[in-house]
């Protein structure tokens, strides 16, 4: 199994002067690459927003089997109340 390692100050240095080389080098698009960038940027963000909307939707539904317990239950009338369907 593989370890992993953190760089130190020193190889970081270095790896971003290779980068830094390779972009200059001509042999990738940089408008390309920044698009590219923005795209797996937005993909993620839009991923997290589904995520979080499932594990709060479920985590809601899972709390609302709870409704005979003193303390769930203020709580859940509470969510039924605010939501935009009442």
């Amino acid at each position: 199994m593989p370890s992993s390692k953190r760089l130190d100050q020193k190889e970081l240095l270095e790896l971003g002067t290779k980068l830094q080389q390779f972009y200059n080098s001509g042999y990738v698009n940089k408008k390309q690459s920044i698009l590219f960038a923005f795209y797996k940027g937005v993909a993620s963000g839009f991923g997290a927003l589904i995520g979080g909307t499932i594990v709060v939707g479920v985590l809601i539904w899972i709390l609302s089997l709870f409704h005979q317990l003193p303390f769930a239950h203020n709580f859940i009338n509470a969510l039924h109340r605010s939501s935009p369907n009442n």
